[in-house]
């Protein structure tokens, strides 16, 4: 267990009823097209919801690895939940009765309460990889805490839905301590591996029949079955916190929880002025330091610029379910590369739509699965004009042999810090 985090004021949604808080969505991303995605009181309504949604083959095969997690928190013998889900019929956990408080800022964060504690939950996807990072931190407790984690994998591509099956899967201890897992690959999942720091006990399940209600008030199938590996315990005193870490690669423990920890450190304001413009004219006027609703939209903007296997940037037009986009790259690409004074960027997302070019079209869509740029669009090139003439000195798109290429947090509730997450 690490030491005590940061708590900060969030928003009060204690008065929010569950319905209200499954209407609103929280997301970040990774800046790989990986994301993590949910409701505010972390029932999925989606099928494209989960905390690790990883880019197989970056920015696309997005494959949703981590659904949810269910999570108690037992004190004096008496258990509460704080996780939430729908199954037909019903909602159960009940996780939302204990919900208090949620911050999106610097990272998702939920505070929860119950008789003689207070916990504080945190999501941070690391940056450039398909890892996510979840922390739970005691922030008041009179008696000691038992935590309980239960993983929930759908190990599926992110438009598909997993069924309960015949194929064997389970979860292989990698060093002695038993903390950290292995899942192997199968024919129909990728490899994945778990790291925490509490006491593991392999008792392998099947959740059936998740239902995600938005999935069938749009017409498609809305009941999934979730594998559990075994639960995860930790008994925690005041100020202490426990993690959990999934990835689709080996985790380097120190390394991910440092990465993690960099969150903390640095705002967007933080980030947007550590940021080296090398082509940035010197004409250009600077951005105000201080402006907290520029912060919150260059914040935003950064979850829709990604970075493929290749090395180029791109565009992600819309979350959960777009793959980048031409067209839609060139239609933002003044707020989301040139006011943010991301040059380097800019330029790479006009190189790599020029080595699209076929016939005087350029790529309007780069699939999800990875195949063949399509070209659906006859003005996705006529809006390649206006960025060369705002970049200056950007190579226009001119004819070239086409080639195939293989954190945004929202709420509208009320503000105000809860009770011992001040």
């Amino acid at each position: 267990m690490s030491g005590s985090a940061p708590s900060a004021a969030g928003t009060d949604v204690s008065d929010l009823h569950v319905h209200d808080l499954m209407d609103r969505e929280w997301l970040c991303a990774n800046a790989i097209g990986g994301y993590a995605s949910s409701s505010l009181v972390s029932l999925n309504t989606r099928k494209y919801h989960g905390l690790l949604v990883a880019a197989m083959a970056p920015p696309v095969r997005r494959m949703v690895i981590l659904s949810r997690v269910e999570d108690f928190v037992t004190v004096r013998g008496r258990t509460d939940a704080i996780a939430c889900a729908e199954y037909p019929g019903v909602i159960h956990p009940c996780g939302h009765k204990r919900l208090r408080a949620f911050s999106p800022s610097p990272y998702p964060r939920w505070a929860y309460q119950g008789d003689g504690w207070t916990i504080e939950k945190s999501v941070r996807l690391l940056r450039g990889e398909n890892t996510v990072v979840l922390t739970y931190t005691a922030l008041t407790a009179d008696q000691p805490i038992t935590l309980e984690v239960r993983p929930l994998l759908a190990l599926r591509g992110m438009h598909e839905l997993t069924y309960q099956w015949s194929g064997r899967l389970n979860a292989e201890l990698i060093n002695n301590d038993g903390r950290q897992l292995r899942i192997p690959a199968s024919p129909r999942t990728p490899e994945t591996f778990i790291a925490h720091d509490g006491a593991f006990a392999s008792q392998p399940n099947w959740y059936l029949a998740t239902v995600y209600r938005r999935e069938a008030d749009r017409g498609y199938s809305g009941t999934e079955d979730l594998w559990m590996p075994g639960p995860l315990t930790w008994t925690l005193s005041r100020g202490q916190s426990a993690y959990l870490i999934c990835s689709t690669e080996p985790i380097d423990v120190s390394r991910a929880l440092d990465k993690a920890n960099q969150l903390v450190a640095m705002s967007p304001a933080r980030r947007r002025m550590s940021r080296v413009d090398e082509g940035a004219p010197s004409t250009l006027p600077k951005l105000p330091s201080e402006d907290t609703n520029l912060d919150a939209l260059l914040a935003a903007a950064d979850q829709f610029v990604v970075t493929g296997a290749d090395g180029g940037t791109r565009v992600i037009p819309a979350y959960p379910w777009s793959p980048p986009q031409g067209r839609d790259a060139l239609i933002s690409f003044a707020g989301l590369l040139l006011v943010p004074r991301r040059f380097a960027e800019a330029r790479s997302v006009l190189e790599k739509l020029a080595a699209t070019l076929h016939k005087g079209l350029v790529a309007s869509e780069f699939p999800e699965d990875g195949s063949a740029p399509l070209y659906l669009s006859a003005d996705a090139s006529l809006g390649g004009s206006t960025p060369r003439t705002r970049t200056g000195d950007t190579p226009p798109i001119t004819s070239r042999r086409r080639t195939s290429t293989s954190t945004s947090c929202r709420s509208s509730a009320r503000t105000s810090p809860a009770r011992g997450w001040a």
